[in-house]
C-alpha cells in the first residue's frame, strides 16, 4: 500500500502563510486594491491597444499578450487562495504582479508615441 496522506482543509498552505502577511479586513483590502489597480492597468491597455490597431495590428496583438498574462496571473491568485499551492509562490505572484503593471505602463507608452 502506499503512505498517501492528504492535506486536510486545517493543513492547507494558505492557512499557514498568506499571500500578503494576515487575513485581517485591512489587508484583505490591501490585496483587493492591488488586484484592482493591476485590473485597471490591464483593461486600458487593452483598449488603447484596439484604439490604436491603425497605427499597427501588432497594437491589438500585444494587448492580448497582456491580457493573456493577467489572466494567468489571475489563475495563481486563485490556487493560492484555495491553498493549492506552495508558500514559495508567494513571491513569484507578488514579482509577477509588478511586472505585469510595468508591462502595462511600457505598452502604454509604446501605443500612444
Amino acid at each position: 500500500m502506499s503512505s498517501y496522506q492528504p492535506i486536510d482543509d486545517s493543513q492547507s498552505w494558505s492557512s499557514h502563510d498568506v499571500l500578503f502577511g494576515g487575513s485581517t479586513d485591512q489587508e484583505r483590502m490591501i490585496e483587493q486594491g492591488a488586484g484592482a489597480v493591476v485590473l485597471v492597468f490591464v483593461s486600458l491597455t487593452l483598449l488603447f491597444s484596439i484604439i490604436n490597431t491603425h497605427k499597427s495590428g501588432a497594437h491589438l496583438m500585444l494587448g492580448f499578450i497582456i491580457t493573456g498574462f493577467a489572466l494567468c496571473l489571475g489563475h495563481l491568485l486563485r490556487a493560492w487562495r484555495q491553498g493549492d499551492l506552495d508558500p514559495k509562490f508567494k513571491y513569484f505572484i507578488l514579482a509577477q504582479t509588478v511586472l505585469l503593471t510595468l508591462l502595462c505602463i511600457i505598452a502604454n507608452i509604446y501605443f500612444w508615441q
